[in-house]
């Protein structure tokens, strides 16, 4: 944990970074999503062949593909965007450009030629890929809510949670509700997630930090992103063990909580609780002078 600040006299108050909004949001929202959904489809058929992996092999490219979209809009040139591939010894957004390239590539290979090595580098390619968004804002040290050690593992939690949350609802859908070992180890995986984000929330006692993310631990927000995205979902699924005959809806229903509690996460740790450090001053004292 970080120890608190001392005592400082601040000239220039924190305020609301302005450089990423809601297109560098969708980029953090779905990029997470389809990286997770590809590693609980890989994960739950133990990379072999499935109908939710194949689907998954569609879908999650299209969703980093669709974050890469949006936050190339954002910067203004994307024609320019060349250049970020460049960096990739220095810049974690170069990094997540290259990882999430290589993800696509191999999941779409997989889909072509289904092989299990295939499926296995697409896997750790999308963990690379969650983790280094996460380290796109932990070298962000401007921003106090941001620049956190635990903030890439944060992402990694947040792409599985959202991957199962999209699993679930598909697999409901398409009329292949979860069985009891797939929700039980569903619910493991939730509980350890939460108790990740709780970890974060609380890091550090540093007062920037504090006063960027008190809007994370109270408040509405707190409530939709704790109780509607993750204590709810334990609850449902559950029930849905508890009583089998409510397992599909059940689990639709936490899916969906899951996938838009960690959007929610993300909007608002991006959105909101992105704000500048404030510029101050420690241990300064101002001593009248003898005449």
């Amino acid at each position: 944990m970080i120890p608190p600040a001392r005592d400082a006299l601040e000239l220039i108050p924190a305020r609301p970074q302005t450089l990423w909004g809601w297109p560098a949001v969708v980029n953090f929202v779905a990029g997470g999503a389809g990286a997770g959904l590809y590693l609980a489809a890989a994960l739950t058929a133990r990379f072999g062949a499935s109908p939710l992996l194949t689907l998954a092999s569609c879908l999650s490219p299209a969703l980093v593909l669709l974050g890469f979209v949006a936050v190339g809009a954002e910067a203004g040139r994307p024609l320019r965007g060349p250049r970020v591939l460049a960096r990739a010894g220095t810049s974690w957004m170069s990094r997540e450009l290259w990882l999430g390239g290589a993800f696509v590539l191999l999941a779409a290979a997989e889909l072509v030629a289904p092989d299990a090595a295939l499926r296995l580098g697409a896997a750790v390619a999308a963990v690379a890929f969650a983790a280094a968004q996460g380290f796109i804002l932990r070298r962000a040290r401007a921003i106090a809510a941001w620049d956190v050690p635990v903030m890439p593992l944060v992402f990694v939690a947040s792409a599985l949670v959202s991957g199962v949350g999209l699993a679930l609802v598909v697999e409901t859908v398409a009329g292949r509700a979860p069985g009891a070992a797939w929700t039980g180890a569903a619910m493991v995986l939730v509980a350890l997630s939460l108790l990740v984000w709780l970890g974060y929330v609380t890091w550090s006692r540093e007062p920037a930090f504090a006063s960027a993310t008190l809007m994370l631990r109270e408040g509405s927000a707190a409530i939709a992103i704790v109780g509607g995205g993750y204590v709810a979902p334990l609850l449902l699924l559950a029930l849905g063990l508890a009583l089998p005959g409510l397992a599909a809806p059940a689990g639709a229903l936490a899916g969906m909580a899951l996938t838009l509690g960690q959007a929610c996460a993300k909007s608002v740790l991006i959105v909101s609780a992105g704000r500048l450090r404030p510029v101050t001053l420690t241990n300064l004292s101002l001593q009248r002078r003898s005449s």
